[in-house]
């Protein structure tokens, strides 16, 4: 890493560098998902869990309540098929 951006690291927040930290990481792992496959919507689950795990985006889950259980509601009763 040069001087000038190790600088300019430095000035920032802890917030701002782990911030850096994940987009550096989301860059490096969009490297993997080739245009081709892109532009075909053929983007492997795994691919997917890894950009969402890593990509930082769903980060703020963590500090959200949870809010319901495998008890809450009620169970779903399927339309039977007439055959």
């Amino acid at each position: 890493m040069s001087k000038s951006l190790q600088k300019l690291v430095s000035a920032l927040s802890l917030d701002e560098q782990h911030e850096l930290e994940k987009f550096a990481l989301y860059l490096l792992l969009r490297r993997k998902i080739s245009t081709e496959e892109f532009l075909t919507d053929d983007i492997s689950s795994e691919e997917l869990m890894q950009l969402a795990m890593h990509g930082g985006g769903f980060d703020w889950l963590a500090d959200e309540p949870d809010l319901y259980s495998l008890e809450d509601g009620e169970p779903v009763k399927w339309p039977q098929k007439n055959s």
